[in-house]
């Protein structure tokens, strides 16, 4: 595996899956594609609505979004440059996949919007289950 599949491949699992907290009215922890899909959500009302709260919730969004993204972007690309070999690239891929994906099946998100005030898995973060 390329050190560019890798990184790419490594950032996108992260952004789905990794829980990373987030600051708004309340607080909790979901993945940084929520926060870029509420982002993408309370932009427009922006131009709709150009008072002080939407503006205040849109920046919140986005600048978090935007942070997330790139600390997670910058933890793959480190990664992609330590590690030399493809056969490792690819195991330790498959390895944090595994890892992610079996954080995402846990409940360790509680978000805005999903099932109840408590915590919720994946699928609860974005309502699919």
């Amino acid at each position: 595996m390329s050190a560019r599949a890798f990184k790419w491949a490594l950032f996108a699992v992260a952004i789905c899956t990794v829980p990373l907290p987030y600051f708004m009215i309340e607080t909790g922890r979901v993945p940084a594609l929520q926060l870029f899909v509420f982002a993408a959500v309370t932009a427009p009302l922006v131009v709709s609505d150009p008072g002080f709260t939407t503006r205040f919730v849109a920046s919140l969004f986005l600048s978090q979004s935007l942070g997330y993204g790139a600390l997670l972007y910058l933890l793959a690309r480190s990664a992609s440059r330590r590690i030399r070999t493809p056969r490792l690239r690819l195991v330790m891929l498959a390895g944090a996949f595994a890892v992610l994906a079996t954080v995402a099946l846990l409940k360790v998100y509680r978000a805005p919007l999903s099932h109840g005030p408590g915590t919720t898995n994946l699928l609860g973060v974005f309502r699919l289950d």
